[in-house]
């Protein structure tokens, strides 16, 4: 197995339910993360660890919620997730078969390692996928839940404002998202700490726009979800 160090280079774009890292992969610890995860190398092949296995091919598409690690790599690679309730996550989920990690169809991979428009590709790809089915009420809850200012604690408040009991809400995200709204809510902290570190903010003042506590919880939320710091994120985008 290849070893090249820890350092992760190069840079980071977030859009719509989907974000994508491409440069040169550092290593990871162990980690799930709520979203499919699609790991296509430009010119080497990638080596994913997983609890049943290593898979190395092409390209490695890992399920939401399967603890993995990406192994480095000495060359570019292009790493994408897809929220996995998000259309583009739901119809990459199902190319895995249940499986933790798969090799995902030979054309979709290259599609994704020689587009010049990645973001372009994966407007159109979510685009031809069907729109899940997603209680209305659901997506009010969730999009509260993106504001920085919002508590975990003030679930009951959110539930009684889009007309569910807390019980319910719960239950409706357990069955339709895969995974508890608290979860949620620090995958949506995540992205918006992203934001910050691209927009150039230090690590204390991204912890503090996201809504992190102090900058040691965002740092344990990002080893938990994403299996590196927010430094090594950090200096990756500097890297740019």
């Amino acid at each position: 197995m290849p070893s090249y160090g820890d350092l992760w280079t190069g840079h980071v774009r977030l859009g719509d339910g989907w974000a994508w890292f491409e440069g040169r992969c550092g290593d990871t610890r162990p980690h799930r993360h709520l979203a499919a995860q699609m790991i296509v190398g430009l010119s080497e092949p990638i080596h994913v660890e997983t609890i049943a296995g290593s898979l190395t091919g092409p390209a490695v598409l890992v399920r939401a919620g399967a603890l993995h690690a990406v192994r480095p790599t000495a060359t570019h690679a292009r790493v994408i997730y897809a929220r996995s309730f998000s259309p583009l996550g739901i119809a990459w989920s199902r190319l895995g078969d249940g499986k933790d990690a798969a090799s995902p169809p030979a054309a979709l991979s290259e599609q994704l390692r020689s587009s010049d428009d990645l973001a372009g590709t994966l407007y159109e790809l979510a685009a031809a996928c069907p729109t899940p089915p997603i209680d209305a009420r659901l997506c009010e809850a969730l999009r509260r839940l993106k504001d920085a200012r919002v508590d975990i604690a003030d679930l009951g408040e959110i539930a009684r404002a889009v007309g569910l009991s807390e019980p319910r809400l719960r239950a409706l995200a357990a069955e339709q998202l895969g995974a508890p709204l608290s979860h949620w809510r620090l995958w949506f902290m995540l992205e918006q700490g992203l934001r910050s570190l691209g927009a150039g903010a230090p690590l204390v003042a991204a912890a503090a726009d996201a809504g992190f506590s102090d900058q040691a919880h965002l740092s344990r939320t990002m080893r938990r979800f994403m299996g590196v710091t927010p430094r090594t994120v950090a200096l990756a985008m500097a890297s740019r």
